[in-house]
């Protein structure tokens, strides 16, 4: 009464068990060229170029945020609210700077974009 079919009267033996496959050992990547690396610390100096002007352009910063040490959950909640409102700055200003490199990149004015891509 079996689960394996043992009051069936089959004998038949389950298949052997395989060895798993050799693991190859690690071998750690690459370094990168001295290109990769002169064209990553150009990209970023471009990025950060252009994270500067939308700053410029852009909106202006909303104060950080800053919760006291004990503070109530009236503060807190305005804390909060504080904190989202300069999220929602950092992300409006690296989108703007994308949208000046894109147009840039596409030979377009930058004027433009800064006065009609971002809401106030």
């Amino acid at each position: 009464m079996g689960c394996c079919g043992s009051t069936t009267g089959n004998n038949a033996q389950p298949a052997p068990r395989v060895a798993a496959p050799v693991a190859q050992p690690y071998t750690p990547p690459k370094p990168p060229t001295a290109e990769e690396i002169a064209a990553r610390k150009h990209e970023e100096e471009e990025e950060r170029r252009w994270l500067e002007q939308a700053k410029r352009t852009g909106p202006a910063e909303p104060p950080p945020a800053v919760l006291p040490p004990g503070a109530s959950q009236e503060q807190y909640k305005e804390y909060m609210r504080v904190k989202y409102e300069h999220e929602a700055w950092e992300n409006q200003v690296l989108l703007l700077s994308r949208r000046l490199r894109a147009q840039a990149s596409a030979g377009g004015a930058t004027s433009s974009v800064a006065a009609s891509g971002m809401p106030k």
